[in-house]
This record gives C-alpha cells, sequence and structure tokens, in this order.
C-alpha cells in the first residue's frame, strides 16, 4: 500500500514494535500450537501492504542479509519491505531464508526450502504462513507431540490440508534439519518448530 503516493510506513517505532514482536515469536516456538494473541495493527503506522501480522513479523526477522520470498498474493510487498528492512527477494522459495506466505494454497512444498546443514542447522529456512487458525477453518486433525509439549496434544489442522501434514512428517523425519513454521491467522500467532510430529488423530 501506498500513501499519498509514498511507501506506507512501518513500524510507529522500530525498537518497541521489534522487541514485542520476537518475544511473541519466540514464546510461540516454545510453545508450539498454542495460540497467542497478536493484534499487530497498532504498531504501524498505516495499514501495511500485507495483513498485519505477517508485516510485523517481517519487519522483525527480515534484514539486508535475509532473502525473503514472497508469495504470489503478496508480491506487491516487496518494495516496501526492501525499504523498510533492505531486504533482498529470493527470486525462488529455495534460496530465501525468511519464506512469506499468504494462504496454505500459495505454499511451497517444505522440502524445497532451505533445510540448513548438519554443522549449521539453523541455516534453515522459517516460514510465516497467513490464512489459518481462523475459527471456521477445517483442516487435518492431528496429534502433536515434542518438546514444548507437556504431554500430547490435539491440533486442530487450522486450514492445513494432507498435503502439509505430508510435507511435515517429512520434515520432522529430517530432524535437527527442516523449517520451522510460525501460523499466522486473523490477530493470532502458533508456532510449529521442526522439532513437534504431527500424528494422526485417531477415529
Amino acid at each position: 500500500m501506498r500513501t499519498s503516493g509514498r511507501l506506507s510506513p512501518g513500524f510507529n517505532s522500530y525498537t518497541l514494535a521489534s522487541q514485542t514482536v520476537f518475544r511473541l515469536a519466540l514464546a510461540a516456538l516454545s510453545r508450539p500450537i498454542h495460540r497467542f494473541p497478536a493484534d499487530f495493527g497498532p504498531l504501524f503506522g498505516a495499514r501495511p501492504p500485507m495483513p498485519a501480522l505477517l508485516a510485523a513479523l517481517a519487519l522483525t526477522l527480515a534484514d539486508g542479509l535475509t532473502p525473503v520470498w514472497l508469495s504470489p498474493s503478496l508480491r506487491e510487498a516487496s518494495g516496501w519491505l526492501a525499504f523498510h528492512r533492505s531486504a533482498p527477494m529470493a527470486g525462488t522459495p529455495a534460496q530465501a531464508s525468511l519464506v512469506l506466505v499468504a494462504s496454505p494454497g500459495e505454499m511451497p512444498p517444505l522440502g524445497e526450502l532451505r533445510q540448513g546443514t548438519s554443522r549449521f542447522p539453523d541455516r534453515s529456512a522459517t516460514v510465516i504462513l497467513g490464512g489459518v487458525l481462523e475459527e471456521a477453518s477445517r483442516g487435518i486433525p492431528a496429534i502433536a507431540s515434542g518438546p514444548g509439549l507437556r504431554e500430547d496434544e490435539v491440533f486442530e489442522g487450522h486450514g492445513l490440508g494432507q498435503g502439509f501434514m505430508d510435507d511435515w512428517a517429512i520434515n520432522r523425519a529430517a530432524f535437527p534439519l527442516g523449517v520451522d513454521v510460525f501460523l499466522a491467522g486473523p490477530a493470532q500467532l502458533a508456532g510449529l518448530p521442526r522439532s513437534v510430529s504431527l500424528s494422526p488423530r485417531p477415529g
């Protein structure tokens, strides 16, 4: 979005806003599949050119050394993100360290993204996936287990289909390699770190 012919402003206060968003991102990964309230619209001086939660995470996690890939519905935000964070745009998902996806229908296969290496597993891609966590959205229910979960918990799917679940099983099997995913919905955020297993829900 442009304001008066110019690119929309970013955060009202970059330091305070990015600290708030980063703390929430860490909390989401430490408590997998838990829905955290995340109304980040007030952090911006004007409506950003993508959903506020995706925009807030992008401004917080991207920088001049972080190649970013935007799914087709988000491509118009490339200039905005490059202006505010000097983030280079990756030509393909495989070249990106940060992958922003508007909805599950635009999600590239997880196996095609940066997986990290045995020496540097942290050099993998981070995915921010929007269009999920809506109350009315249907998905493939599963049982989540792994670090950060005291016991097995029901994962309702939240708009994620069988293709994602199949991809996730492969992603989990590659641990400690693989990607981490943030699920971004209407003012809600959930983390899905690569260490978490999603197993078919009985019945």
